[in-house]
This record gives C-alpha cells, sequence and structure tokens, in this order.
C-alpha cells in the first residue's frame, strides 16, 4: 500500500508528455536473405499472469500436461516479468510460468501454436496482477504511467539479449488481455482512447524490432455474473479498436455469436477448488483455449 501512494503522491515521476514524435511508426521490410527469429508478447492483468491451476490438465489434457509438466515446449523459448516474479533467461515454455509455480497463462495454448512451426519462436511475457490500463499503463490522454515504461524497458533488454546471442528478433505481435480493473472506472468507457495510445506507443517504442507488420490480440473480459461492474462498455471499447485498426484482432470469450469461444471460471466448472469460488479468473480448459485461440491470431 506504501508504494502504491507513493506513485500517488508523485504522478510526474512516471509520466511522458504525448506528442507525434512518441507514436512514429514504420515497419521495415523482410529482407529474403536474413533468417528472423519470431517472438510474440504477452502483456495484462490477472488472466494475461496467469492464475489458472494446471494440475487440471493431467486428466482432461494428459499428453499436453506431461509435455509441459516435464520438458516444456523446446521450440519455444521464453522468459517473463510477472507479478514480481522474474526469469530474465530464455527457457523451455513450460507450466508454473504464471502467478505462482502452481499456475499457468495463456503462454501454453500459445506455445502449442507456435510449436506447430518449423523454427524456433520466442515469448515475453511482461504483466502485472490487478493493474489497469487507464491509470497504470496509459492514460486516456495518452500519458505513460508507472507498468507501461517499466515493462517496455524489460522487453527491450529481453530483445537485446537475444541479439547479444546473435539472433534476428523480429517482433510479431503482442496479446493484450485486459480489462478487468477499467471496468470499475466512472469512465470506463475512456478504455477505447488508452488503448489507442498504448497500441501506438508500443508500435512506436519497438519499431526497431518490426518487419512488415505488428499483429495486436485483445480479448473481451467476462460478461456472466456480477464480478465485473462494466463489463460490456470495456468489450466494446475493445471491439471498435480492433474494428478501426489493421492487424488488430478481439477474442470474444462469452460465447457472444458463431465466431465467440466461450471461457469459464474456476466457480463455473467441476474444476472447482476445494470449497473456494473464484469469481475473476478462468478454469485451466479456458485458459488453454484462451491461448490457442491468440496464439493463432498472433500468426496471421
Amino acid at each position: 500500500m506504501k508504494i502504491r501512494r507513493l506513485f500517488l503522491l508523485f504522478p510526474l515521476a512516471f509520466q511522458v508528455s504525448c506528442s507525434s514524435s512518441d507514436r512514429s511508426y514504420r515497419p521495415k521490410q523482410l529482407d529474403p536473405n536474413v533468417t528472423y527469429d519470431n517472438v510474440y508478447l504477452i502483456m495484462g492483468q490477472s488472466n494475461a499472469s496467469g492464475i489458472s491451476y494446471y494440475s487440471y490438465l493431467e486428466n482432461s489434457h494428459p499428453e499436453l500436461y506431461e509435455k509441459y509438466f516435464v520438458k516444456g515446449n523446446e521450440k519455444v523459448l521464453m522468459c517473463y516479468n510477472t507479478d514480481e516474479r522474474i526469469q530474465p533467461l530464455f527457457v523451455n515454455t513450460r507450466f508454473g510460468f504464471g502467478n505462482n509455480v502452481q499456475f499457468f497463462g495463456p503462454e501454453i495454448g500459445i506455445a502449442e501454436i507456435l510449436g506447430e512451426q518449423e523454427e524456433t519462436s520466442y515469448i515475453i511475457k511482461a504483466t502485472y496482477s490487478g493493474t489497469c490500463l487507464q491509470t497504470e499503463y496509459v492514460t486516456p490522454k495518452g500519458k505513460k504511467v508507472k507498468y507501461y515504461p517499466r515493462f517496455i524497458k524489460f522487453i527491450k533488454s529481453q530483445l537485446k539479449r537475444l541479439e547479444d546471442q546473435g539472433k534476428n528478433p523480429r517482433v510479431r505481435g503482442v496479446f493484450w488481455m485486459q480489462g478487468e480493473s477499467d471496468s470499475f472506472l466512472p469512465e470506463s468507457y475512456k478504455y477505447r482512447e488508452a488503448e489507442q495510445y498504448f497500441y501506438e506507443y508500443l508500435r512506436h517504442d519497438l519499431n526497431r524490432w518490426i518487419y512488415d507488420h505488428f499483429n495486436f490480440v485483445d480479448a473481451y473480459i467476462f460478461t456472466r455474473g456480477i464480478c465485473w461492474v462494466n463489463p460490456e462498455v470495456i468489450n466494446d471499447c475493445k471491439q471498435r479498436f480492433c474494428d478501426e485498426n489493421e492487424h488488430c484482432y478481439c477474442i470474444k470469450t462469452n460465447g457472444e455469436d458463431e465466431t465467440a469461444i466461450k471461457l469459464y471460471l474456476k466457480c463455473e466448472s467441476d474444476e472447482n477448488q476445494e470449497g473456494e469460488v473464484d469469481l475473476a479468473h478462468y478454469d485451466s480448459r479456458s485458459e488453454l483455449l484462451l491461448g490457442l485461440t491468440a496464439g493463432e491470431l498472433l500468426l496471421k
């Protein structure tokens, strides 16, 4: 709590003014003579960090469970800065890279899709549970605050780490799973403006490593039940943002129509923890499906 109060007292230390040069973006052309190392980002709050128990996959997905519990995915290497847990080295993607060692996030499903490619892929996850886009990443007026500069610094350092290893990193896109905290804000409808700045800043700040185009994959937040205050407002903002920007894709997660997937919370499934109800986080099969869906869109 003391740390959060300090950030509120001294916001200017973490804010950067917006200008047109802050958002300039021109992806480079791919060189047919160069072998690129594809990098994919995961950003957002708790359902991006991963609060789903991988132990429940042992019965429902035994082959996948054995693969990611023992060695992990050797074709998809990953590092992360998640809820104060930091793994700076790229290692095989496996279980336990979530909020704690018992959990996993969308990286497992994404890695399953990326692993189907011939070349090795890389994932950089930079997430923090409970965070708000409009007050802790980028404001609706374009101020960069707290977690945005922190995570951009981490992502850049990891891309340079790959370069130091003789790699040619190419950032293909980001999966953004966030918005639950913003649903509580009185001005939740301003999520659209904040997300636009966030998207444009990412492309600008990572322009050095972007070739051809940059995919932005977003996902709806949960609407069934009473956990979030204005989830439909947030989801409408997400959909409008993706409809209005090229190479942006929105995953409908509540079974809204025939194009949507339907995810379930821990309290809705037969994967309930003993006597515990969780109204905020996805069960293991839903977290896996979310990652698989995101992975397919990241490759577009």
